[in-house]
């Protein structure tokens, strides 16, 4: 059985890298075209970032997943090497996301 329309995050607190994931997230995709590949990484930067923030939580190490988000963001790169953020930019995403 299925949640109530509107319902299906009820409940549901994003801790600190699950926000800084979905800033960086819209900020990297606004203006560019859409893309599933780059779709299945959002998805799978959002994943990730959750865990972190459970790990976290829980006194967990994360670095392994740190270095996975930090690959995904490198593919996004290559899916759009003409529109990909200036090194600037990104070190500055990288550091939002990091606190």
């Amino acid at each position: 059985m299925g949640t109530l329309p509107g319902l299906d995050d009820a409940g549901l607190v994003k801790g600190p890298q699950e926000q800084a994931t979905e800033r960086f997230i819209s900020e990297f995709r606004d203006g560019k075209p859409e893309n599933s590949m780059a779709e299945f990484l959002y998805s799978s930067m959002l994943s990730i970032a959750r865990n972190i923030d459970m790990q976290n939580a829980k006194g967990r190490e994360i670095s392994r997943n740190m270095t996975s988000l930090l690959g995904y963001i490198q593919q996004l790169s290559v899916i759009y090497p003409d529109q990909a953020q200036t090194d600037d930019e990104l070190a500055r995403l990288m550091e939002d996301m990091a606190r």
